[in-house]
């Protein structure tokens, strides 16, 4: 994680084109210019040279970004949005002891997360071994990769760091990045798999050379694992945003048999997560989260899949008993016939 001065140069080529109004989803419930891309930069440009001081008002604006990175996919000067709020949010954490406290549980309930116990690989010859990272809410892969020629070796890892990066407790992500590191190097092992989107998109921003990050989806499309459920299931998706390889998700959902996929409207808009913490923003996120809701209950389904620990908390915080929510690898494991 950079200083945020050190984006000078990134917040400056900022052209106020205002593309990032048409996809931010909160700048869609508000109209204020202070809670989409443009306006941060304005403001954030203010904090660098001086002119405004990082204050909760400023940083309310910050929190209020859902850190989905829509408007990132749209900016034609290509900044990384998510990554300066990041910095700016860890100059705050710095001006605010509070932040620290808050952190700190942070680390206290990370460290309850990850409780199930791994399951070691059957004895038997495989092509090639992978390392399993499994994130905060662990989950068996095991017999899915084995099926695949490949041998699963998980590490006692801890969480990718997420949840700091994104408070901007810059010391802690880096602990959680540097234990990470150290626990790579000691197999020679190339290639490592996680089934949580977040999780995916953290440790490929370790930029750790040579080593490749993928999602469990594309090692079932690479090997055309093709599954079946025990009994006919209708079920739709929500993209998280920070997954990448989506054409990878919707082949399984498409190609494993007694599964009827529906797509609902809008499955890759943003679930909202964030604003399930900004209780005091209930007004602006009560109207996301119906909007999700809607779209998930007008699909006809009553299962809604995903592949993201916190998408999977925040859409069954909201269900209302409308439908279940399961993480999909969850799902495919305990539906799945057996042969």
């Amino acid at each position: 994680m950079k200083d945020l001065v050190e984006y000078k140069e990134k917040i400056h080529s900022c052209s106020k084109c205002g593309l990032c109004q048409s996809v931010c989803p909160i700048y869609k419930i508000t109209g204020n210019d202070c809670c989409v891309s443009r306006g941060h930069f304005i403001m954030l440009k203010g904090l660098i040279k001086g002119d405004l001081k990082m204050t909760k008002k400023m940083n309310r604006y910050l929190d209020l970004c859902l850190k989905c990175g829509a408007c990132s996919k749209f900016c034609p000067s290509d900044i990384d949005i998510v990554e300066i709020i990041a910095s700016a949010k860890a100059e705050y954490f710095k001006a605010h002891p509070a932040e620290k406290i808050i952190s700190l549980i942070q680390r206290i309930f990370v460290s309850t997360l990850h409780i199930i116990p791994s399951v070691k690989s059957k004895s038997k010859k495989f092509d090639k071994k992978v390392l399993y990272f499994s994130g905060c809410k662990g989950g068996n892969i095991t017999s899915l990769l084995n099926s695949c020629g490949i041998e699963v070796i998980e590490p006692k890892f801890n969480c990718c760091g997420i949840p700091f990066y994104a408070r901007g407790d810059k010391e802690t992500y880096e602990k959680y990045k540097n234990n990470f590191t150290k626990i790579i190097a000691k197999y020679n092992i190339n290639e490592i798999v996680t089934t949580c989107a977040s999780c995916e998109k953290t440790l490929k921003g370790y930029k750790i050379e040579g080593l490749k990050i993928k999602n469990i989806y594309e090692y079932l499309k690479e090997n055309e694992i093709k599954l079946k459920l025990k009994k006919t299931q209708k079920v739709t998706f929500h993209k998280p945003c920070n997954i990448e390889n989506f054409k990878d998700i919707k082949w399984i959902l498409e190609n494993t048999e007694n599964l009827e996929f529906i797509e609902m409207k809008d499955f890759d808009s943003c679930c909202g997560l964030n604003g399930i913490t900004k209780l005091s923003e209930y007004k602006i996120m009560s109207k996301l989260f119906k909007n999700k809701r809607n779209n998930i209950i007008n699909s006809g389904a009553k299962i809604v899949l995903t592949s993201c620990l916190g998408c999977e908390a925040a859409l069954s915080v909201y269900s209302l008993f409308k439908y279940k929510t399961f993480d999909l690898i969850d799902f495919l494991n305990k539906n799945t016939k057996k042969s």
